[in-house]
């Protein structure tokens, strides 16, 4: 590998990443991943969704948009993961939807400990119920 070859060299221009993106990648990933372990069956990273969002003439929302929006759903889904603060998504302001995140993670917790606890018996050889 020639390292004074630029199309071999991993970064940009020598510039190592930056750490407030790749913080921002990993939160969105972590957020995704707790997402899909709750089996939420939403299709939120297909965009498609995001032409039918009665937003998107002016790109705000209101209150009153969402809530005949078709498109609540996948919308109210990819602002939880995307961490999006824009004042009005999928009917939620972000107050709102913080709320729910929280119920969210702390309800994957839940069932992730519930997991541990089984695969623990198992491992210990105890019966599990």
């Amino acid at each position: 590998m020639d390292h004074d070859d630029p199309d071999t060299d991993d970064t940009v221009a020598g510039s190592a990443p930056d750490p407030k993106i790749i913080g921002q990648l990993v939160g969105c990933e972590y957020r995704s991943m707790v997402i899909r372990q709750l089996q939420v069956t939403v299709e939120w990273q297909q965009t498609e969704w995001l032409d039918l969002a009665v937003c998107r003439p002016t790109g705000t929302a209101t209150r009153d948009d969402c809530r005949g929006c078709p498109v609540r759903a996948p919308c109210l889904t990819a602002a939880l993961v995307l961490d999006d603060h824009a004042n009005w998504r999928g009917g939620l302001n972000p107050a709102q939807r913080q709320a729910l995140w929280n119920r969210l993670e702390h309800t994957f917790h839940q069932l992730r400990d519930q997991d541990f606890m089984q695969l623990d018996r198992l491992v210990d050889g105890h019966s599990y119920g």
